[in-house]
């Protein structure tokens, strides 16, 4: 199966699943798109999924922000350092075109790395 084939299975999958959990509100103060305007872009939205392009530069510390569930696509290679809030802080190495599911989050993301770290993340609205 090609890596294109694959995307578009894990996005019509979770468009699917989109039906049956339950997301954030709008207005939401700790919104990555509002805290963090310049590694988060929408790049796709309707009334059941947001799509976000995330950019995050080697050495950048995004600030405290949330997800809801939701799926990640890793498009490059780098090395994410997660703190998520009651939690020790994990080191992730993310590997281009590998995917990663996690429920709603709240936390915090240090590229650690040598390389900007390119993901789309696919976050359900219901």
């Amino acid at each position: 199966m090609t890596r294109r084939l694959q995307l578009l299975t894990v996005v019509v999958v979770v468009v699917a699943a989109a039906a049956f959990v339950r997301t954030q509100k709008a207005d939401d103060a700790l919104d990555p798109v509002r805290i963090a305007p310049d590694t988060h872009k929408v790049a796709f939205e309707n009334a059941f999924v947001r799509v976000l392009e995330v950019h995050v530069p080697a050495g950048k510390t995004e600030p405290r922000h949330r997800h809801p569930h939701g799926l990640s696509v890793y498009l490059t290679d780098w090395d994410a350092k997660v703190t998520i809030d009651g939690r020790p802080a994990q080191v992730n190495q993310r590997k281009s075109g590998s995917f990663a599911w996690s429920d709603a989050v709240v936390h915090t993301v240090e590229n650690v790395g040598k390389t900007e770290g390119h993901v789309l993340r696919i976050e359900l609205k219901y």
